[in-house]
């Protein structure tokens, strides 16, 4: 089985002369990686702030003959209402 990954040269453990430049090397990747995490977090922090919150207010519809969006509750009213007129 051939597995040829497209692989990053500079992904690669290097060698070391001393175990301090080892240790000193893993501690760099370790923050490298926390800082990429708390950057994802970030940015999806802020995705989650552009949802709208649970609730009748999730979903908004025009409803027919009507200038502004109702939510479901309302939606719901108005077909309550249209099946009880008839």
């Amino acid at each position: 089985m051939n597995n040829n990954y497209d692989r990053d040269e500079s992904s690669e453990t290097p060698k070391f002369k001393t175990p301090e430049e080892y240790t000193s090397w893993c501690v760099g990747k370790l923050a490298e990686a926390i800082t990429n995490l708390a950057n994802r977090i970030s940015n999806l922090e802020a995705i989650v702030q552009k949802l709208p919150p649970p609730g009748a207010d999730m979903i908004q519809y025009k409803i027919p003959g009507n200038e502004d969006y109702s939510n479901i509750k309302e939606l719901f009213d108005d077909i309550y209402s249209r099946l009880e007129s008839k």
